[in-house]
Order: C-alpha cells, then structure tokens, then sequence
C-alpha cells in the first residue's frame, strides 16, 4: 500500500507543534520552557497527569501510560489509522502532503495551503488601507479601539475599489479565480471577477493558531449612494477549504488563556461586542463567527470552562437565540448563566457600548447578577396556564435531560422539582439533540516493559555533562573536536555510566551524520530508558561563556576521574608500571596546574580550552601503554572493566527503594564529593511536580530513585578536583602544559 515516504512524515512532525494540536481537545497549562500539562484525556483523569513537551514532540500521561508523538495522539482521540492521523495534522497545519494516488485529497490539502497564504496576503493588504483611510480611522476612534487592538485584532480597511484587492493578489502571484475560492472575491453573472468586500471595516478571524482562516466586514458606506438598496452591516466570508463556520469562535486565539484563568467564558455576539471587552481587560470572551451557537463551539469551550454567560438581546430575536444556546452548552457539561445589559434608564444596551460608557467594573457587576439558566426560563416562559406551566416543565427537563453529567442531572431534577412542585421523573422525556455516540474503546494493547532511569548510579557531573550538551547545540563543534575519530578509535570510555555514555555518542552521531541537531530526531533515535532519561532531564539554561567555560572545566574532572580509576591498576611491581604510574601523576599534575591557572586568571579560556584539546594527545598514549601492561599482565579483564565502574552494570535494573542518605549525592564507586569543581543545579529546574527530584537523604545509605539527583549550583571557581590522597605538587618541568608532547 503506497504510503508517504518518512522524509515528508519527518518534515510534517518538525512544523506540527503538538502543544498546539493537543490544545484542540484539552486545555493544557504551562508547566516550564516548552514544556505543559494538563488531564489526560484517555482515562478518568481528575488531577493534571499528562505531560506535553513540545521540544521533542511528545506527550505521556504518568497515570494510564498513554503517550507518543503527534500523530499518535490523534490516532488515539479521534480513532483513526495511522494515514488518518498524518492527514488530521497535514490538515490543521496547511501542510500539502504528496500525491499518493488520492488525487482529490492532494487537491484539498493544496487548496487549504493556497487559501492560508493568500488570506496572509490580504490581511496585511488591509492593514496597509487602513492607515490610507481617514473615514476608517475616524470610526475606530468613535468606538475607542486603540492602535494596539486594532494590531492585536488584524483590523483593517477594505477600500471601494472593484479589483483593489484582486490586483494585490495578482501583483504576488494568485489569480482572480484563487481569490473566488478564498472567498475574498465574488464572480459576478455575466463572468467578471470583483472584490467581495468594498469599502468595509475588516476584521481578520483566526483559528486557535492563530491562522487567519476567514474575515468579517463592516460596512462603512453611505447608504444614500446605494439607490435603494440595503447592504447588509456585516458581511462574511463564505466557507472555503480552510474556514468552517460552525468550527471557528473569534477571538478564541486571544481569550483562551484568561477563560481557563476564570473557568467561565461570557459568549456576546457581535465583533466589536468582544474586542471591546477585551481592549477593557474583560478577556475571558469569544463570539460566533458568522452564525448561530454551534455544538463545536460549544464542545471547544468546554474544554476551557465550566461556566458560560450567555450575553445576548433581551428582545424576541434575543430570548430566541438564548434558548437555542441552553439547548446546545447544556449536554457539553457547561453551566449557562443568562443577563442582559441596560442603562441605568432600563433601555438595553450591548456589550461594547456599555463598556466604553460605564467600564469593565460595572461590566463585571453585572456579570455578577447573572440568572441561571433555570430562572432565565421561569421568567421569559409563559407562565399563565396549565398548559403554559406543562410547556415550561417539559422544556426544563428536556434541557435536563441532556446533561451527560448523571450527578448534576440528578441535582437540576432535584431543583426544578422543589421550585416548581413537579415529579423527580424524566419518563416520557425526549431530548432535543441526541447525545453524540462515544467512540468504541480501543482493544488493550499488552503491557509495556516498565523502563526506569538509575539516577542513583549516574554521576551527578556526567548528568550535568549530558544535559550541557544537549541544551546547548552551539557545544557541539567543541565536542565534536575532543571526541573525535582518533579518541574514538582509542577505546578510552571517559564516562563513569553507561548510559550517559550513549547519550552522549547518540548527539555526536547525529550531529556528525547531519550538520545540525534536532532535540526531536535525537528523542526518536534513542531507546526507551534514554528517552526517558532526556525527558526527565530539567531545564536549565547557561548564559555565555558560562557553557564553554563549564565545558572544558569538566573534561578536565572527567579526564581526572578517569586517571584515578587507570591509576590503581597499574602494578607497581615492575619498572614499567612504576615509570608508568610517574607518567600517569605527571599528566594528573598537568590537568591539575591548568585547571587552577585557569581558574585564577593566569592563561586565557581559549587557551585552557587548547590545552584541553591538546592533552587527548598524551591521553590516548598513556591509555595504550596501560592497556599493553595490563594485557601483559594478565589484567586485562580488571583494565577492560575499569572502563565503566564495576558499580555501574551496562545492564540497569529498576532502583530500589533505599533510606535517606547524604544532602551531597554520591554515586556508586564515583569519588565525585571529592570533587566539587562542576556542581550541578536541579532544585532550580522548572520540572512537572510528577518529574521533580526527590528530596535529600541523611545517613549513609545510597540515594535510590528513579528522578535526578539534586546538586548544588555549578561554581567555576572551585578548586580543581584532586582525585585521591597524593599531595598536589606543582611540576616545573610540567609547566603551564603549553606542549602536552
């Protein structure tokens, strides 16, 4: 079966923002730097349990154990196959996925693509009029919106010209009949093509991304050079290939966040009502886009809020539309609140003039004086006679009826019962709009193997190490320059751990394979115990030359650690192990000196760092001339294991649980508290409460978790490590180690 190949799937999963996509369906809540949680959506989550992050592209709930990529969660919550999955994301990005024998499929997906850039163009076209238009300009001041809305809101003028807009577009590459499919031109009987929207107030609508899909016109003509004929005050776009009304709530882009603040969102109707409102710091508010209250607006506000206040008209039109909402946001488990708005004469009054009248303030008083929906209906129902009475109750508990929620259904039973003395029954109900048929429950997949990270075995330096490469890409050329063909083609295993080991040589195989670094392509290249082990890795930033300062100063106490481990495996009993073990003291001692200089300002970093460089040299033969005494000497096996340390199994188990133990962590075999020269600090880390560090141990018991250890505060002017008990001497002959041959 013919399939996109994996470069468009790559390419396609780099330009999707999961965060983005999730936030279709579920509110999410920042939790760090590109990182969000927010409840898990596939099982009976009450609590934030799933973890977003957008720098590598996945998602995991820590409860249930669901999680993937992008193209899994869609797969998940909408049900599809996989293509569908690739399909629903090409879709919401504008991503125009290849031909692979779905001809009207590619068309769509171009078409969407197309109407995406083309409304770009127009908007800023727009803009651009606005500025040109003093009648434009002199209306928005009457109705006070600032320069900032008006920027904020993509605000701007289309001007009376039949092909203004059409000539733009054609100057940039579209075609007349592009604008027609756009819906930003109309075709006319007897075949010409003209500008749909002429001498109107614009108003750009966006999707959550913030795309603009569509727009909204004002008429600002005078209607005595019409002859006759009324135009319509508002004129939208039609439905194209990109904008579906029934989808779209305007202003949402801009609002999402203060209504999940105030778990309640106040739906007014018109364009101006909400920008308004929100220019005044009420911002918990959206608007219909072009039509009616739909399910979809109601199903995507749910998801935001638990309480909706209705603001609509109190005329027959208005009490007509409020029903229709009750109908609709009821069975999606928001509560509706009704009010109207008046002047302190009693004559009605919208949103957007009350509030350049009386303020926000006195908006939010009377948002305080809001009916629930149960009196609303009481008192704009006829009320006069049984049959009235019989008509109301039936409505009431249809309405009811319609409540997934089976305890607040029982509740808004309980409640129109005692109010007005009718039975705790729904017999012979029927509800207006059937609920929608859940999706059928996927098949159990087998238990995956647990996977847990050994942070009890790592070596805080070589964590920090890890995560210093990983957050700071711009290291790599640096690195890629230390662990090079000939270290590598050396043997010499500088790691104390495994793990780190490969999570490092993972970064410089992709590094060296590409020319750049991807945080998603490392995520998917790694198993499943190093995934997890960069998902718990905490944020952290370092302020330059911090980084390469840090870089180098821990190469330094990694080449230190590593002698010392070389340093007891050298017989003494020969006098090539004696002229080794004095070979071997004289490197230490080198690293050492210019480790210190460094540190009190007698040589420069970039000369530091060419001494760094420079000792892999000497390294590399001083490990092969112990590697050849060893062999031997019959200790090849003891040599070979002091390459990882013997406590650190290639093979991890889970950890188990142990008691308290020292504030400062000591990994198993490390001499690391020895060595506080590159401390690391994750107590400051912005982490998910479920991904945080434990706390300190007391005693003497190994620290056992499955989190990061915490470190104090890296401090580049520590002394330098000294790795075991031997004096620290200066070595003339050593010098400033400016020729480590």
């Amino acid at each position: 079966m013919p399939f996109y190949s994996d470069e468009i799937i790559q390419e396609l999963k780099n330009q999707a923002d999961i965060a983005l996509v999730i936030q279709q369906f579920l509110p999410l809540k920042k939790s760090g730097v590109n990182k969000y949680v927010g409840v898990c959506p596939f099982h009976d989550d009450h609590s934030p349990s799933m973890s977003v992050n957008s720098t590598l592209g996945i998602y995991k709930c820590f409860a249930c154990g669901a999680g993937g990529d992008v193209f899994k969660f869609i797969q998940e919550h909408e049900k599809l196959d996989f293509k569908g999955a690739v399909e629903w994301v090409a879709n919401f990005v504008g991503f125009a996925l290849p031909n692979i024998g779905n001809n009207v499929n590619t068309e769509v997906l171009e078409e969407r693509t197309m109407v995406r850039k083309l409304n770009e163009l127009a908007c800023e076209w727009f803009e651009q009029q606005l500025t040109l238009s003093p009648k434009a300009l002199e209306y928005l001041n009457k109705r006070h919106v600032s320069p900032e809305t008006r920027k904020q809101f993509h605000i701007g003028y289309a001007p009376t010209g039949r092909e203004g807009l059409i000539g733009y577009a054609a100057r940039n590459g579209f075609s007349p009949r592009d604008c027609v499919k756009a819906g930003l031109a109309v075709e006319k009987e007897n075949g010409g093509i003209a500008d749909k929207f002429r001498d109107r107030l614009m108003i750009a609508i966006q999707n959550l991304s913030g795309v603009v899909v569509a727009f909204g016109g004002r008429d600002l003509s005078d209607p005595a050079s019409h002859n006759g004929i009324k135009l319509a005050k508002y004129m939208n776009s039609p439905e194209t290939a990109l904008y579906s009304k029934r989808d779209i709530l305007f202003g949402l882009n801009h609002s999402r966040n203060a209504i999940m603040k105030e778990n309640a969102v106040i739906i007014v109707e018109g364009y101006f009502d909400l920008i308004s409102l929100y220019q005044s710091g009420v911002q918990n508010v959206v608007a219909a886009s072009g039509t009616a209250l739909t399910e979809n607006h109601a199903s995507i506000l749910a998801r935001y809020a638990k309480t909706a206040y209705l603001v609509f008209d109190g005329d027959a039109a208005g009490q007509n539309a409020t029903r229709r909402s009750l109908e609709i946001v009821l069975p999606k488990g928001l509560s509706p609140k009704v009010f109207a708005l008046s002047r302190p004469d009693g004559t009605k009054i919208d949103p957007d003039n009350f509030v350049n009248e009386q303020g926000p303030d006195a908006f939010r008083r009377a948002l305080r004086t809001a009916e629930d929906w149960l009196s609303y209906l009481g008192r704009t129902m006829p009320n006069n006679s049984p049959e009235d009475r019989a008509a109301f109750i039936t409505q009431a508990k249809t309405l009811i009826k319609s409540i997934e929620n089976p305890e607040l259904r029982n509740q808004y039973l309980k409640l129109v019962s005692e109010r007005y003395s009718t039975t705790r029954s729904l017999a012979g109900i029927k509800v207006t709009h059937p609920k929608r048929e859940k999706a059928p429950a996927a098949a159990e997949q087998p238990a995956a193997p647990q996977v847990s990270v050994p942070w009890e075995l790592l070596s805080p330096i070589e964590v920090r190490f890890a995560n210093l490469l990983y957050r700071n890409p711009t290291l790599l050329d640096r690195a890629a320059e230390y662990f090079d063909m000939d270290f590598a083609a050396s043997g010499i295993q500088i790691f104390d751990s495994p793990l780190i080991d490969e999570f490092i040589q993972s970064i410089l195989a992709q590094y060296a394979e590409t020319g750049a670094f991807s945080p998603r392509t490392l995520y998917e290249s790694l198993s499943p115990q190093l995934q997890l082990f960069l998902e718990q890795l905490p944020d952290e930033t370092w302020k330059t030359p911090n980084e390469i300062l840090e870089f180098y100063d821990t190469l330094a106490v990694l080449t230190l650690n590593l002698c010392d481990r070389y340093k007891k495996l050298i017989p003494l009993d020969s006098e090539a192990g004696m002229r080794l073990r004095m070979q071997l003291n004289k490197f230490t001692q080198g690293i050492q000196t210019i480790s210190k200089k460094r540190k009190i300002s007698a040589i420069t970093p970039d000369v530091f760092a060419e001494q760094i460089i420079q000792s892999k040299t000497p390294l590399i033969e001083l490990y092969t001339e112990i590697n050849e005494l060893a062999m031997n000497g019959g200790n090849a096996a003891q040599f070979n294991n002091a390459q990882f340390s013997p406590q650190a199994p290639t093979q991890f188990a889970a950890p188990t649980p142990a008691q308290p133990s020292s504030p400062q962590y000591a990994a198993p075999g490390a001499q690391f508290n020895d060595a506080p020269a590159v401390q690391s600090a994750f107590q400051q880390s912005e982490m998910p409460p479920e991904m945080e560090a434990p706390p300190p141990f007391d005693g003497d018991e190994q620290y056992a978790s499955s989190e990061p250890p915490e470190e104090a505060p890296y401090d580049p002017n520590e002394e330098p490590y000294v790795p075991d008990d031997e004096p620290y001497v200066p070595d003339d002959d050593f010098g400033a180690m400016d020729d480590f041959g």
